[in-house]
């Protein structure tokens, strides 16, 4: 089932291999999952390290949400996501609103039909996750 693992800590992005080994903190979850804090180690391309806070989608076993495989093909490269949230953060500082940005809402939907047509999520799971995306 389509789920998302949030980051709480990462470690440090050292040299300049193409592929490294990351250690996060990550906090699993997904509709009508009860989320879990999980660890994970493993090897991680330089362009798409995540930073804390950072969202992952990830697939998870719902009876076991202890087993889940991060879409690292769907995570957003880390430069790109780092000049989005400077963009939020400086409108943020001279008083413009800010919503939730429209590519965001769209990838994250871009995302759910990648995974209803490789057949990772039912038909109504993805019904039930755009309708969550959409608010």
């Amino acid at each position: 089932m389509a789920g998302q693992a949030e980051v709480v800590t990462v470690s440090v992005n050292h040299g300049d291999t193409v592929n490294q080994i990351c250690e996060m903190h990550l906090v699993i979850s997904a509709p009508g999952v009860t989320p879990i804090a999980v660890e994970f180690s493993g090897p991680v391309k330089r362009k798409v390290w995540p930073a804390p806070g950072a969202i992952l989608p990830i697939l998870v076993d719902p009876g076991d949400p202890a087993s889940y495989r991060i879409l690292w093909d769907q995570v957003t490269p880390a430069k790109e996501a780092a000049r989005t949230k400077a963009e939020r953060v400086a409108a943020l500082r001279r008083g413009e609103p800010v919503d939730a940005p429209p590519d965001d809402v769209i990838s994250r939907l871009e995302r759910l039909a990648a995974l209803r047509d490789s057949g990772a999520i039912t038909e109504a799971e993805f019904l039930a996750l755009k309708a969550e995306v959409l608010g």
